[in-house]
């Protein structure tokens, strides 16, 4: 205002200059042709220069290249001696190089013959500034009420920045992986960003500049001088090659996440700082504002395209449920056109007798309650065909206090239909069409639950199946199994249920019997007393059976097959061709199956499974070879030996399989305390587990050569051909692990299997050692079993040790390690930890 008025006041300029000189608010400067002559402090403050720098300087150096043509035009004046007396906005070069605006007031005046000149001034810069600021804000939100697009609005901003604001470069950069990647630029020279690296990485310098922090922090980042910010090292002589002095960073988001970065450079230093920060916040606040209006219409977009495109069924109606409008697929899968539809009420597509069934329920909750309803709802098409759909009806209450129905459903009727198909296979063996375990026992209990007559379940089991498969090969013995299943169909017409149970095992229930079945079980086995012709094979089948009757035995299914399966266990350990009735003796055997059933599942849950240990020594120095992990139940402090449970355990596979899991990770967390050897007892069942084969595969070597898996002799014959190959399949992929027969030789077998088996140790069972002092026939026996596995490439452990003259005997029979109560008892891991030389 006050420069305003200085042309009107009547002093003459040296005395005005003496009143003014010490002002703080105006910039005085007093110039000849040629030189800066004088200036007061408030000049000198707001350029940086100090007065000895400035005098001798000329007037127009120190004016941007914009106002030195104005300034030259005062100068030539001052130079002719011509007066002058005008206003001009004049743009100064700080000492910083930075940009000042003035505005200036000159007036020309005589002092001792000299023509001189002087400038009254005032500092108009951030005026200047927010001025273009605010009008570029003002283009800004014109730009955002007609962009609809994220790409648009990006490159149109960068263009309005770059354009108003006269900056040198202005760019978009998106978060890719570790690094800020560049998505739009625009500015003079943009090879500057493809030349440089920003990380998003705190701990790397590239990962402090505005940029980065920007993105991380949220917050509006300045770099007031690119060429003292320590912050901008990383680019700074990139960044002076082109020109950019100053620069900010803008975060962008879109909801509260950060999705870009806006960055603006100047050619000015301090052209950004913080007195224009909430100008930039500004900016920052419409542009996130424009990316979450872009990013609603986009939704909005997507979500009619998808409801108009949904495979499931929508459909909206009014209060009074009047369809208002649906998607495509209603059409489509009812056969009516959009037209035909809109405006009848929702329940012209029901199907009536469906409708009856849930109708006062629906109304009870959907009209009443005004809650959402689910249920399974019968539709028909145009052709009459019906539709099972999943449906829920949702309430929408609108502004209005009126209510308005959403209605979605899924069209099940197809999955329906395979859920029937995979119901069979579920219930059904495959291989030989007769009922699964589980489907057979579905049809009994349907069966029970109407029978007023006695019954008999009967489960039949093919003696020597691994004989006949190594006999005669695999698909021979898979032919048999289908004949067998094949006669029991013929064998009972009307009164009988027949399914295959396991393998090698059918069930047979027999209903409307007389008595306890007796002359059916009769013409049972004469149908097995003729040898079953297979292609060019005659093959004589023997069997067993385990039998229960229903009521006597047991109610329900569940019971009765528990029952049968101790009968046939039973009759299987007496030798093929036999038949077990269920009896008391049985009876108190399956109590302890019971007993062991609720114990193994507690000790599963709560971890009650432990191991002692016994150790074996080399047979030649007695010397520590390792060690046998013998599991044992403590519960509380009462100790449960495996007799008490074992049988349970091998009897269901889907326990065995957790204990035998559980049971490694103990086996493997000693091995690697101790640096031992370990054998672990795995059951024969294990070698079919695919993906517990898996898991002792991927052992890592320092576990896996200290660790020995034992598989028992008899359960291994019974699945001789897959446990050769299992066997070998694991050596294959993890030779480090060692495999051991455990009790050999007590007779299920012939020794011809071994040839066929990559096995590293033989366990002699103890009922040979035993005997070894009684005799010399014992004594060649076993030196014969210690030569046959040496000659194999075997090694030999002797279990059972009890007395010092067994050992010497097996000593000079060259048995190579021992094992028995003459050297150890199995005992806790503390104790052995404590009495043996073991890592720790």
């Amino acid at each position: 205002m006050l420069l305003k008025m200085l042309p009107m006041f009547s002093l003459d300029f040296p005395k005005l200059y003496l009143i003014l000189y010490k002002s703080l608010h105006l910039n005085i400067l007093v110039f000849s042709f040629d030189s800066i002559l004088d200036v007061n402090g408030a000049f000198c403050k707001i350029t940086g220069y100090s007065k000895d720098e400035l005098i001798g300087l000329k007037l127009s150096d120190i004016v941007s290249q914009e106002s030195q043509e104005k300034v030259k035009i005062l100068e030539n004046k001052l130079f002719r001696k011509e007066k002058f007396d005008s206003s001009e906005r004049i743009k100064f070069v700080k000492k910083d190089k930075s940009s000042l605006e003035i505005l200036s007031y000159f007036k020309s005046f005589s002092y001792k013959e000299q023509n001189l000149g002087l400038l009254i001034g005032q500092d108009i810069t951030y005026e200047e500034k927010y001025k273009v600021l605010f009008q570029t804000l003002k283009s800004l939100n014109q730009l955002i009420n007609q962009t609809t697009s994220e790409t648009e609005l990006f490159r149109k901003a960068c263009q309005l920045f770059l354009q108003n604001l006269n900056l040198k470069l202005v760019w978009i950069g998106i978060p890719d992986r570790k690094n800020i990647k560049p998505l739009y630029v625009y500015g003079e020279d943009n090879e500057y960003l493809s030349n440089i690296k920003i990380s998003l990485d705190e701990s790397l310098p590239e990962g402090r500049g505005p940029t980065a922090q920007a993105f991380i922090s949220g917050k509006i980042i300045i770099n007031p001088d690119s060429r003292i910010n320590p912050q901008f090292l990383p680019w700074k002589e990139k960044a002076l090659e082109k020109g950019y002095l100053s620069s900010c960073a803008i975060p962008l988001k879109k909801g509260d996440q950060i999705v870009a970065v806006l960055n603006l450079y100047s050619s000015e230093p301090y052209f950004f700082d913080e007195t224009l920060e909430p100008l930039l916040e500004e900016i920052q606040n419409n542009l996130s504002f424009a990316l979450d209006k872009i990013e609603k219409i986009r939704n909005g977009l997507l979500t009619i395209t998808a409801i108009s495109n949904a495979k499931n069924w929508i459909i909206i109606t009014d209060d009074k449920g009047y369809i208002l409008n649906i998607n495509d697929i209603v059409c489509q899968e009812t056969g009516y056109p959009k037209e035909k539809l809109i405006g009848k009420h929702v329940s012209f597509l029901d199907d009536p007798e469906n409708l009856i069934k849930i109708k006062d329920k629906l109304k009870e909750t959907i009209l009443e309650r005004k809650e959402r309803y689910k249920d399974i709802f019968v539709k028909r098409t145009k052709d009459n065909q019906k539709i099972i759909l999943k449906q829920e009806i949702i309430p929408v209450k609108l502004i209005n206090d009126t209510v308005n129905y959403v209605v979605l459903g899924t069209n099940i009727t197809e999955e329906l239909k395979l859920w029937d198909k995979i119901e069979k296979l579920k219930t059904q063996d495959l291989f030989t069409g007769l009922l699964n375990l589980e489907g057979f026992s579905r049809k009994v209990e349907e069966v029970l639950k109407i029978l007023k007559t006695e019954g008999l379940l009967i489960l039949l089991d093919i003696w020597g199946t691994s004989y006949i498969n190594k006999v005669y090969g695999l698909e021979t013995g898979n032919k048999l199994i289908k004949r067998i299943a094949s006669l029991l169909k013929g064998a009972f017409k009307n009164n009988a249920l027949i399914g295959r149970t396991a393998g090698d095992e059918f069930g047979i229930f027999l209903y409307n019997i007389k008595g306890t079945g007796t002359s059916e079980i009769v013409n049972l086995i004469k149908n097995f007393e003729k040898p079953f012709k297979i292609d060019t094979h005659e093959i004589n089948v023997q069997i067993n059976l385990g039998c229960s009757l229903y009521p006597l035995d047991g109610d329900n299914f569940k019971i009765l097959f528990e029952k049968a399966s101790i009968s046939l266990n039973e009759s299987k350990n007496k030798g093929p061709g036999r038949i077990v009735f269920f009896t008391k003796e049985l009876e108190n055997k399956l109590n302890s199956l019971l007993k062991a059933e609720k114990l193994i599942i507690k000790a599963l849950e709560e971890e009650l499974f432990i191991f002692h240990y016994q150790p074996y020594f080399f047979t030649s120095d007695l010397k520590l070879a390792g060690f046998e992990a013998l599991v044992r139940i403590k519960e509380n402090e009462k100790i449960y030996y495996p007799g008490e449970f074992i049988d349970y355990l091998e009897d269901h596979s889907e326990i065995l399989f957790k204990f035998e899991e559980k049971g490694l990770e103990k086996i493997i967390k000693q091995i690697e305390i101790w640096k031992k050897p370990i054998s672990f007892n795995l059951s024969a069942q294990s070698l079919q587990n695919t993906p517990f084969i898996r898991k002792l595969i991927k052992l890592n070597e320092d576990i896996a050569k200290n660790l020995i898996i034992e598989i028992t002799e008899r359960n291994l014959i019974k699945i001789l051909e897959l446990a050769i190959n299992n066997l070998n399949y694991l050596k294959s992929k993890n030779p480090h692990i060692k495999v051991a027969i455990d009790d050999f030789g007590t007779g299920y077998a012939s020794f011809s299997y071994l040839k066929n088996l990559l096995v590293d140790l033989v366990k002699i069972d103890i009922s040979f050692i035993k005997d070894i002092t009684k005799d010399e026939k014992e004594k060649n026996l076993v030196k014969g079993i210690i030569d046959l596995c040496h000659n194999l490439g075997f090694k030999t452990i002797a279990e059972g040790v009890e007395t010092e003259v067994q050992y010497k005997i097996l000593k000079e029979l060259g048995c190579d390690k021992v094992q028995g109560f003459y050297f150890s008892k199995p005992l806790p891991p503390e104790e052995i930890s404590r009495n043996f030389e073991v890592a720790n």
